[in-house]
């Protein structure tokens, strides 16, 4: 997967609180007073929505006398040294998400050592902290935790402790700090870590082993599922946002520690019953399934709107030219854009830029190193391209294509414009589930011979019935 490198351009510094009991209790942590580096990471896809802001817990467990003593919660081991393993333990509240990872590290009792269990966190790492906000779980552990080890073992022990956080219904990702700072390379072996990651990230390195009550589910196709001829489309959802050699969990229950009794696969158009839940950050619609009434994370559901009726919407050309004037004044993108946030294919895979960035993102200094089409990040000639905000590399891009007297839209159609690849693989697979306008700029500047071209394709789903921005994809002749 293509990924996104940041370049923070300033860096404000997180005090880390301390932790109690016998794992974690490190005593002061010594912070710089303040930095001016500019330290890059690398940012992957991530996810948002809302949820409430806790610090040592999660938000569901709340500090009271009337708490219960203990919880059951999971804990990931290193099984055989090739995947993970959950474990049940019984641990305090309140502080759960803390006292969680304190049993962590404390690591497998005897027992479990010699059914072959094992764990990459070294001993002697120190919880200082863990603070829990809009989805995103902030963990603070001491310098010790990057500490010796190959690269599987260093990326294991991040599995581990991000298995065992994202089990909360109020984690999606997981982001980390060492010693009251933020970590850009994480230990010797060079693994960028500055910005949020998820359980996904680690499936392929260390993956979960299934539990005594993950049975293999089914992949369904569309021939798989009920009948939805008869139905109104507002009944109705197509299965997005998921790479074409990927598909999307159908759960039991509207949480992601529920077991899963089947599986989608992209593209897919599915029966709502109409019921939602929203357990954390995430929305759960319930589906008509091939057996019965199960649940699916809304984030990965569009609505299903004919390309006549996108076509004669006169809401989309108007939410166009909102995009257009918001970008002009560097306002506020959230009226206009997905409650999912905004998703950006740059020359590679979509990025996912969340609803709480969208606010001020178009005033952020801050500067990406997009990917290319035309040099991959590993080629040194890369590393020479100057950062660029998102203003300047999307917004700004955007609305001087927008604006030209002499640019061409399209609905639901592709645009030739001559580099080399089909206009229908422009688009990334994530996005093909939503109606889309496409804006062409044929450039116009004799100095390039007209290879100063440009196009945006602007995907567009429809959330409570109003159309809405959820995913731009650029194609140029260069980057």
């Amino acid at each position: 997967m293509k990924r996104l490198i940041v370049i923070i351009t300033s860096l404000a510094l997180l005090a880390a609180a301390c932790g109690t009991g016998t794992v974690g209790d490190a005593g002061p942590v010594t912070l710089p007073t303040s930095s001016t580096e500019a330290p890059t990471t690398t940012m992957t896809n991530g996810t948002g929505g809302t949820s409430a802001t806790t610090t040592t817990g999660v938000p569901d467990v709340t500090d009271t006398e009337d708490a219960v003593d203990q919880i059951f919660v999971e804990l990931f081991f290193v099984s055989d040294g090739v995947s993970a393993r959950r474990v049940v333990r019984a641990v305090d509240t309140p502080a759960v998400g803390a006292n969680a990872l304190r049993a962590l590290i404390e690591g497998p009792t005897p027992v479990e050592s010699d059914e072959g269990l094992s764990t990459s966190i070294p001993a002697d790492t120190l919880l200082l902290g863990l603070s829990i906000d809009d989805g995103l779980a902030t963990v603070d552990l001491s310098r010790e935790f990057e500490v010796g080890g190959g690269s599987l073992n260093i990326l294991s022990r991040l599995a581990q402790v991000v298995y065992t956080l994202t089990q909360f219904p109020t984690v999606d990702e997981v982001l980390f700090h060492l010693d009251g700072m933020p970590v850009e390379v994480f230990s010797g072996e060079g693994v960028v870590l500055g910005d949020p990651v998820r359980r996904s990230d680690y499936a392929t390195i260390l993956p979960i082993e299934p539990g005594p009550d993950d049975a293999v589910a089914e992949v369904w196709n569309q021939n798989d599922l009920p009948d939805i001829a008869g139905f109104a489309p507002w009944k109705l959802s197509r299965v997005a946002l998921v790479a074409e050699d990927d598909i999307l969990n159908v759960r039991q229950d509207p949480t992601v520690q529920a077991p899963i009794v089947g599986m989608l696969m992209p593209g897919v158009v599915v029966v709502r019953t109409g019921l939602q839940e929203v357990t954390g950050s995430s929305v759960w619609e319930q589906i008509e399934t091939p057996l019965g009434q199960f649940w699916v994370n809304g984030r990965f559901l569009a609505a299903v709107v004919s390309n006549a009726n996108f076509a004669s919407d006169p809401r989309v050309s108007d939410l166009l030219n909102r995009f257009a004037a918001i970008i002009a004044a560097d306002g506020d993108l959230r009226p206009v854009t997905s409650q999912r946030g905004l998703y950006v294919s740059h020359h590679g895979d979509p990025i996912r830029f969340a609803t709480s960035d969208l606010s001020t993102i178009l005033a952020d200094p801050t500067t990406y190193k997009w990917p290319s089409n035309a040099l991959s990040q590993d080629d040194p000639e890369f590393q020479q391209i100057p950062g660029r905000t998102f203003a300047e590399a999307v917004a700004d891009s955007f609305l001087s294509a927008y604006d030209d007297p002499d640019t061409m839209t399209t609905i639901n159609e592709p645009i030739e414009a001559g580099n080399g690849r089909l206009a229908e693989y422009a688009i990334p697979f994530e996005f093909e589930a939503f109606n889309y306008i496409g804006v062409h700029d044929a450039g116009d500047n004799p100095e390039y011979g007209g290879l100063d071209w440009v196009t945006w394709y602007v995907s567009i789903d429809y959330e409570d019935g109003a159309p809405v921005i959820v995913g731009l994809t650029i194609d140029t002749w260069s980057p």
